[in-house]
């Protein structure tokens, strides 16, 4: 848009647009610096008298790929007042994912964790249930998470068993151990209850498997079943940008079961703004099952 700000001196008004725009060109950002949809954005004055918005956006897959499925993220972005009283955001209207500034004094720096792992993360802050969760099928160890599944699964838009944490950045490997007396358990890169991609450990007539399971609206489809002798594996998921691989380590060594693509769970195909979670769950058409999930980990690279 030519106008994404306006302003007026008095406060009843008249309110007159700035041209040019004292926000974002949000179309050029998107292919140019990586940052796409910035708004939402609240003007704020350090203690140093700099100004700066902080805003929300999200970064899309690729340059030329229009798909996020990382949520909305948020920004800091430098703020310049001109002379006519409208001010100037970020790089030529743009916002850069990384800003080169002399505003922040020397020695402040923000880490990003780069391990989310049960010990690391807070687990009333940041793990996520789905709806109104049953507590009682809910038990946190020391480096453990124990979950008792039901009939409720996840594809069903009411409250399955099911603990998550948000996918922060696009290449990372997650991993956990886990072990079942029946049914279903796993890792899910879920998106909403049509959009979500499963690695499980299931036990069905024919005994113990590892599975990948992909849901993309009304096609659900079983792309792979490696058959384990016990009710035990390291399930795997290595994310990047593009697509989610999925391998489990069981008595056969590591073997690879497939892959998706991060595309079909973005907002442009499923809606939504969220962005993907990762998700230990637990599940059984039959009834009750019993899933333990240890060191759990993952990695952003």
């Amino acid at each position: 848009p030519e106008r994404t700000g306006a302003g007026s001196l008095p406060v009843p008004g008249p309110v007159c647009g700035a041209c040019p725009s004292p926000g974002f060109a949000a179309a050029r950002c998107a292919l140019l610096r990586g940052a796409q949809a910035v708004g939402h954005g609240d003007l704020i004055q350090d203690e140093n008298g700099a100004w700066w918005l902080i805003h929300l956006g999200f970064r899309q897959i690729g340059q030329w790929d229009p798909f996020h499925h990382i949520g909305r993220e948020t920004f800091l972005t430098p703020v310049t007042f001109r002379a006519d009283g409208f001010f100037d955001a970020g790089e030529n209207g743009t916002c850069r994912l990384e800003f080169e500034t002399d505003r922040i004094r020397d020695g402040v720096s923000q880490e990003f964790r780069t391990l989310d792992t049960f010990q690391t993360t807070d687990r009333e802050l940041e793990w996520l249930w789905l709806r109104h969760p049953v507590r009682e099928h809910y038990r946190w160890e020391e480096n453990k998470l124990c979950l008792t599944g039901t009939a409720v699964t996840l594809d069903q838009p009411l409250s399955p068993t099911f603990l998550a944490i948000r996918q922060r950045g696009f290449h990372a490997e997650i991993r956990c151990n886990l072990s079942i007396d029946c049914g279903e358990a796993g890792i899910t890169c879920y998106m909403d209850q049509s959009h979500h991609y499963e690695i499980a450990l299931i036990k069905d007539e024919t005994g113990f498997s590892v599975i990948e399971r992909l849901n993309i609206g009304d096609i659900k489809s079983v792309q792979n079943r490696i058959p384990v002798s016990a009710g035990n594996a390291v399930l795997k998921i290595y994310a990047n940008n593009y697509c989610y691989t999925f391998s489990a380590e069981t008595e056969h060594g590591e073997q690879t079961l497939g892959s998706a693509q991060t595309r079909y769970l973005s907002s442009e195909v499923a809606c939504g703004f969220t962005g993907v979670v990762i998700g230990l769950y637990a599940q059984n058409p039959q009834g009750e099952n019993h899933a333990e999930f240890e060191n759990f980990s993952c990695q952003y690279l």
